[in-house]
């Protein structure tokens, strides 16, 4: 990891948002800080367990079985809302499964408080450029405009989608083309 300019304030702004979040499918914050060499650091509770994606195909799941893993992570996201956070990176491997079924959501590197998520934001998540997963994204994110719980909707509805068909609702060699499919074409069937 770089220890580059910005990410000491970027890794405490996500120890203030993870900080409101205390919920069952979310991985809790234990302390945050800056050690003696002043390397930022975050120490969040270890989730033993595989992307959501690689468990529901390693269990062999059925519908039933994947509708009520994909549950907790929208009651986690709810959760998140209700706390005016938006994850903004909501995919497979951002969601461990741990051995007893239950799903706990990760990694809150690029969450905004709705207060913030204004279009053209020139916020600490964008010092490396857009930040964002582009098969997963809302297209309000792909066109650079005001995210809000809608954004995160979107994602849960990829992430379903691909839960339920085993690919995503966009196929697209280049980013150019996958943008241009979000925004503009009707999903695989």
């Amino acid at each position: 990891l770089a220890w580059g300019a910005g990410l000491a304030e970027r890794m405490a702004r996500e120890r203030d948002i993870v900080a409101l979040l205390e919920h069952p499918n979310i991985a809790r914050l234990y302390d945050a800080g800056v050690d003696a060499s002043g390397r930022p650091y975050l120490a969040l509770e270890y989730v033993d367990g595989q992307p959501l994606d690689a468990w529901c195909e390693a269990k062999a799941l059925g519908v039933p079985e994947r509708l009520r893993l994909f549950l907790q992570v929208a009651h986690a996201v709810a959760y998140a809302h209700g706390r005016l956070v938006v994850h903004r990176d909501l995919k497979p491997s951002n969601v461990l499964v741990t051995a007893d079924g239950q799903a706990h959501l990760l990694d809150f590197g690029i969450a905004k408080l709705l207060h913030e998520a204004a279009p053209g934001d020139a916020g600490l998540t964008q010092e490396q450029g857009r930040v964002l997963t582009p098969r997963y994204a809302s297209p309000e994110q792909i066109r650079g405009e005001t995210i809000t719980v809608a954004s995160d909707v979107y994602s849960l509805g990829v992430l379903l989608y691909e839960l339920l068909t085993g690919r995503l609702p966009f196929d697209a060699v280049t980013p150019a083309a996958l943008e241009a499919a979000v925004l503009e074409g009707e999903p695989l069937l």
